[in-house]
């Protein structure tokens, strides 16, 4: 049952924001916090055994939001390399914690509800299942059991999950929860509220 599985949760912070100019866009404002602390508010913990932040420097300006939210901060010395070496990481951390299921989310996507959270984590009712995020294209955040951990942890610089993604059950939802802010003219244009979402925003690494 979903109610026995030991659930951990990864959130993804170590890109390199090259798209959004000089700094780190997760320190940028959006929506009265800064941006890389929507996702870590809007995940509900009390469902997850292990929450980890992955990061790419130490002392990142929200980390005092993260460990004030439980997560705590784990340093990828290889981020540079590409968001596959932050899912082999986390995939790592929760196959050393024993949990059957991980849930992979992004930082730079600040519009996903703790409701479609929930509904990724209830999808989680054994070891091998996978559940992944679509508004028509299939991307996190997604949920792996730990049948699939060995593969996620084999990943490495850009080299992407799209295959074990292609096997999962699909939560559908609407565009506008799956935006992700990667430049200034996004974080303006929705940093707001008040502008429709775009049809699609895949993630490159994870499809």
């Amino acid at each position: 049952m979903a109610d026995a599985m030991r659930l951990g949760v990864a959130l993804l912070a170590a890109g390199s924001s090259r798209r959004f100019g000089e700094g780190d866009k997760l320190v940028a404002p959006f929506r009265g916090k800064r941006l890389g602390e929507h996702a870590a508010n809007a995940i509900p913990k009390g469902r997850f055994e292990g929450a980890w932040i992955i990061a790419q420097q130490d002392d990142h300006p929200c980390e005092d939001e993260w460990r004030r939210l439980a997560f705590t901060p784990i340093l990828n010395p290889q981020a540079k390399r590409g968001m596959g070496t932050s899912v082999a990481l986390a995939a790592q951390l929760a196959s050393e914690a024993g949990l059957d299921a991980l849930l992979i989310a992004l930082a730079d996507m600040p519009l996903v509800p703790t409701a479609h959270f929930e509904a990724l984590a209830a999808a989680a009712t054994s070891r091998d299942s996978i559940a992944v995020s679509s508004n028509g294209v299939r991307m996190p955040p997604a949920i792996f059991g730990r049948e699939h951990f060995a593969k996620l942890a084999a990943l490495n610089g850009d080299r992407g999950a799209r295959d074990i993604l292609a096997q999962g059950e699909v939560i559908a939802c609407p565009s506008g929860w799956l935006i992700d802010i990667d430049t200034p003219e996004a974080r303006q244009k929705y940093g707001q509220g008040s502008v429709s979402a775009p049809k699609a925003l895949p993630k490159g690494d994870m499809k």
